[in-house]
């Protein structure tokens, strides 16, 4: 399947590949079981493989997305999970990757859970995907430094990002070179 993402839209594969780095590394950091790194590590990887059905003028578009363009693309998580869903072997990590864009304080998308209701795979992997997403140069706007990224997960940790999530991931990118991700 990412190789059908990285065909499809090379950044996205890319940064697929990115956040599973951050994020085996959070569940190291975090002393979670295998079975439980091993979720983590799979929808890391498959996280975006919903926008496989977005389109390109949407996906590559320099400026801000309008109404109808964002809930087209606020559709990603529920395409990937139902794709990851109907996959035997991959099924059980359909809920993870439909909950990737669910914010800690129940503001996000597509059902607006929140807190512990979060899959813990999906808390990990959306503060990994954010910190990815905002140090790398987009169509839309300019990479920020990796310290700065730091600095808004750590300020949006209890109402968008998981704390112990942020916690975990600052701690990782305190002990490694920020090069290293």
């Amino acid at each position: 399947m990412l190789a059908v993402l990285q065909a499809r839209d090379g950044y996205t594969g890319t940064h697929s590949e990115a956040v599973l780095s951050l994020a085996s590394a959070v569940a190291e950091e975090l002393d979670l079981s295998d079975e439980e790194a091993a979720e983590i590590q799979h929808v890391a990887l498959l996280h975006d493989i919903g926008k496989v059905a977005i389109s390109d003028s949407i996906l590559k578009k320099e400026g801000k997305l309008d109404d109808a363009e964002w809930k087209m693309m606020k559709e990603h998580p529920v395409i990937g999970a139902q794709s990851v869903g109907s996959i035997d072997g991959l099924s059980h990590l359909g809920r993870a990757i439909r909950a990737e864009h669910e914010r800690w304080d129940g503001k996000g998308y597509p059902d607006g859970l929140a807190g512990d209701a979060i899959p813990l795979a999906s808390r990990i992997v959306f503060a990994c995907d954010a910190y990815h997403a905002m140090t790398s140069d987009r169509p839309y706007r300019k990479a920020m430094s990796k310290e700065e990224a730091v600095r808004e997960l750590v300020r949006h940790a209890g109402s968008q990002f998981c704390p112990i999530s942020v916690d975990a991931l600052a701690r990782v990118l305190r002990a490694h070179p920020p090069s290293d991700y």
